[in-house]
């Protein structure tokens, strides 16, 4: 699979204290619970293998859509689905996940472990660009399907380039 193609921006839940988020976008196959209680393991595993805290900003929204919408979110607009599998829209703290996403894999929880580092990084200090966070998500992500018996098979040259600050295409006349 080929790596997301857009900056994806993670998400937390405060601890046991924090609001639980809207799902929406669900069918009876995966429900509203079982989305939380993944997000609550994926918490527990960033907790104990990772030194993000958790993030101070509680998760508005979680909501699976079909592929091939296109998702609004920090003054653009990209289209979900094969190659973006999650978008976090930290304006208004939420989540999109393509619609296929049930959870059940653990690929699929790595695309949401994915956005749950960006989520922590994002409160946890200052980055220079929103793609500078990727390069250490994408590790993370990596780790995750280690951990889990698989790999993430990402193209660590385009992950790279990708979490650049760089202006691209700028050439000295």
């Amino acid at each position: 699979m080929k790596p997301l193609t857009t900056a994806l921006i993670a998400l937390s839940l405060t601890g046991p204290a924090a609001a639980e988020p809207e799902i929406a976008g669900t069918t009876s196959y995966y429900e509203p619970q079982a989305i939380l209680n993944t997000m609550e393991e994926l918490n527990l595993w960033l907790d104990a293998n990772t030194d993000l805290p958790r993030s101070d900003i509680p998760l508005a929204r979680v909501e699976l859509v079909q592929p091939g919408a296109d998702i609004a979110y920090e003054g653009q607009t990209t289209q979900i689905g094969q190659t973006v599998r999650g978008v976090y829209d930290s304006e208004t703290a939420t989540i999109y996940l393509v619609r296929q996403w049930y959870g059940e894999t653990a690929f699929d929880r790595s695309v949401l472990l994915h956005e749950m580092v960006h989520h922590r990084q994002a409160s946890a200090q200052h980055w220079y660009c929103p793609q500078a966070m990727e390069w250490d998500a994408y590790v993370v992500q990596e780790e995750y399907l280690n951990d889990h018996g698989e790999t993430g098979d990402f193209e660590w040259a385009w992950v790279l380039l990708s979490s650049s600050c760089a202006v691209r295409d700028h050439h000295p006349d």
